[in-house]
C-alpha cells in the first residue's frame, strides 16, 4: 500500500478531528457541526440506496450475482464497502467539512488547508477505484450544498431573539 491509499481511507478522520479542535470553543457551532455530520453520513446511506449506482470496481456481472445473494457489502482488508457508489461518501463529508468550517471561520487558510485535503480524498477515491469521477463530484456538491444548509440554520438559530440587556443598577 502506497501513502495516498492510507491517506485518502484516514483523511477524513483528520478532517473531523481539526474541525472539533476548530469549533470546541464554539459550542452552538460544534453542536451543529456533529449533528450535520451524522445527517450527512445518513443522507450519504440514503442516496445510495436510492441511485444504487455501483462502484467501478465491480463488473455488472459481480452486481447481479451479489444483488441475487442479497449482499450489498463487500470486505476489504477487514472493513466493509458497500458494492454501491454513488454519491462518493468520503467527498460528501470531506466538502461538507470545508464547507462549515469555511463558513464558520471565515479563514481562506483554513479553506486552501481544506480544501487540498478533501481533493486529495477525492483523488484517491477514483484512483483506486472506489468511485467514478462523476461520483466523487456529485459528493462533493452533496456535500458542500448540505454543509451551507447546516450552517445556514446553526446562523439562525445561534442568532435567536435580540433584546436589550436590561440595566444591572436599573429596576427589575
Amino acid at each position: 500500500m502506497d501513502i495516498l491509499y492510507e491517506f485518502g481511507g484516514y483523511a477524513p478522520i483528520l478532517l473531523i478531528l481539526l474541525s472539533w479542535y476548530l469549533l470546541w470553543e464554539h459550542s452552538n457551532l460544534f453542536f451543529y457541526y456533529n449533528v450535520g455530520l451524522i445527517m450527512n453520513a445518513i443522507l450519504n446511506i440514503i442516496l445510495k440506496g436510492f441511485i444504487q449506482e455501483p462502484r467501478p470496481i465491480f463488473d455488472k456481472r459481480k452486481i447481479t450475482l451479489m444483488s441475487k445473494h442479497t449482499k450489498e457489502f463487500f470486505f476489504q482488508n477487514g472493513i466493509p464497502f458497500d458494492i454501491y457508489g454513488m454519491p462518493s461518501g468520503h467527498a460528501q463529508m470531506a466538502f461538507f467539512t470545508s464547507t462549515f468550517i469555511y463558513l464558520s471561520t471565515k479563514h481562506t487558510n483554513f479553506l486552501y488547508l481544506y480544501l487540498l485535503i478533501s481533493l486529495l480524498i477525492c483523488y484517491q477515491r477514483v484512483k483506486y477505484e472506489f468511485h467514478s469521477i462523476s461520483q466523487v463530484i456529485v459528493g462533493a456538491i452533496v456535500g458542500s450544498s448540505f454543509g451551507y444548509l447546516v450552517y445556514k440554520l446553526a446562523r439562525e438559530k445561534i442568532k435567536g431573539k435580540i433584546r436589550e440587556k436590561p440595566d444591572d443598577d436599573g429596576p427589575i
